[in-house]
């Protein structure tokens, strides 16, 4: 979705200010803010923890002058490992859309894309246009035709479940739609007279109606993977032509990232990742992520991670840490079993259902958001999803 909306209410406001807004200059993180510089092992696994944007636009959006090289050197700041632009659909914008390594970070061309019902989905890796305006399940199957995935894009907006046909998972949080809640004007005033971080802050939402679509598609569909949206546009200028803006690559890209446990950074090994819920989202405004783990060890110690599904069996445990200490929340099918202050929380025996944890921080912000595993009858088959 365009950043327009946003842009030209920030405009408006300012432009009936009576005198400057000191503080909309300051628009960076402190020099001090905290990221990694390597991919950690996921330990029992063959995986590494890989920290990544979803939902980018640039210079082949209309509605975004954002560079390469700002992209990338954002991406150098924030640790990222990888990035999927996301663009809105031209031919130019899968045609010449960057691939590979830039830097130590992997690019993936992907896009937004339009359906019916005035939706759209996030898909990617693309390598030619989708049809734009088909339902959504028909361009999921276009964009699979291809060895692309579709996501739910902007879940606030959605009229549909969000389990239509093809879709692998949605964005469970987005920080444009963060911007765009029911006190606008509180938002702009953060913008305009606070420091970026707090503005950062304020656009961390978790949407309870997203959160219950989410999991009324998890009992139908697992893995039905979680996506982080920064949808980044870098377009956001108060001053006009002279600068300052709003929500820079940087910014955002420490604000919300989402991970994928991957045998290997490359495209393949991502796109691998994501099909099979192999993800988390983290509000690293509020602290970053990396660590985050939630898991099931079955009684013979073997280690099953987010998207998987296993039988319920003597001496499975389901087990929560976290990189520093907040309240874990341990739902089932959306209902929550277990709660507590801590870095790790675990539950023994589970029943069947759905498992997903959630974190907030000591100051209740929303913080951490696993994919999901499920837990199957005794004697259930674990042939395919469901």
């Amino acid at each position: 979705m365009s950043g327009s909306v946003l842009r030209r209410s920030l405009l408006l406001l300012f432009a009936s200010l009576p005198f400057p807004a000191c503080s909309a200059l300051t628009t960076m993180f402190p020099d001090t803010a905290a990221v990694r510089a390597v991919r950690p092992a996921v330990a029992g696994t063959p995986f590494v923890d890989a920290r990544g944007i979803v939902h980018c636009h640039g210079w082949l959006s209309h509605d975004s002058d954002g560079t390469l090289e700002e992209i990338s050197a954002a991406c150098r700041d924030a640790s990222i490992d990888f990035v999927v632009m996301t663009d809105h659909q031209t031919e130019a914008s899968i045609r010449d859309g960057v691939r590979g390594m830039v830097g130590d970070t992997l690019f993936i061309v992907g896009a937004e894309v339009r359906s019916v019902q005035k939706t759209t989905l996030l898909c990617f890796p693309l390598k030619t246009p989708l049809r734009r305006f088909q339902h959504p399940s028909l361009l999921a199957q276009e964009a699979a035709a291809q060895g692309a995935l579709a996501f739910v894009c902007h879940g606030e907006l959605w009229r549909l479940p969000f389990e239509v046909d093809g879709i692998r998972g949605a964005e469970i949080v987005n920080l444009h739609a963060g911007a765009m809640d029911e006190n606008r004007l509180g938002t702009l005033g953060t913008g305009l007279f606070l420091p970026m971080r707090t503005l950062c802050e304020r656009l961390a939402r978790r949407d309870d109606a997203v959160f219950a679509a989410w999991d009324r598609a998890l009992a139908v569909r697992h893995p039905f993977t979680p996506v982080g949206g920064d949808d980044a546009h870098a377009n956001v200028r108060i001053f006009g032509p002279l600068g300052g803006t709003l929500g820079t690559y940087r910014e955002l890209f420490l604000t919300l990232t989402t991970h994928a446990l991957v045998e290997r950074l490359d495209e393949a090994a991502l796109v691998d990742a994501f099909a099979n819920g192999r993800t988390y989202v983290s509000f690293d405004a509020f602290g970053d992520g990396t660590g985050f783990d939630f898991r099931a060890v079955d009684g013979d110690g073997a280690v099953h991670v987010g998207g998987a599904s296993l039988p319920a069996a003597a001496g499975l445990v389901l087990r929560v840490t976290t990189p520093a200490e907040g309240r874990i929340r341990l739902l089932r099918d959306g209902v929550e079993v277990a709660a507590r202050q801590a870095r790790t929380l675990q539950v023994r025996d589970p029943g069947p259902g759905v498992w997903r944890a959630e974190v907030m921080t000591t100051g209740g912000e929303p913080w951490l958001f696993s994919s999901s595993i499920r837990v199957l009858p005794p004697a259930q088959s674990l042939i395919g999803p469901r």
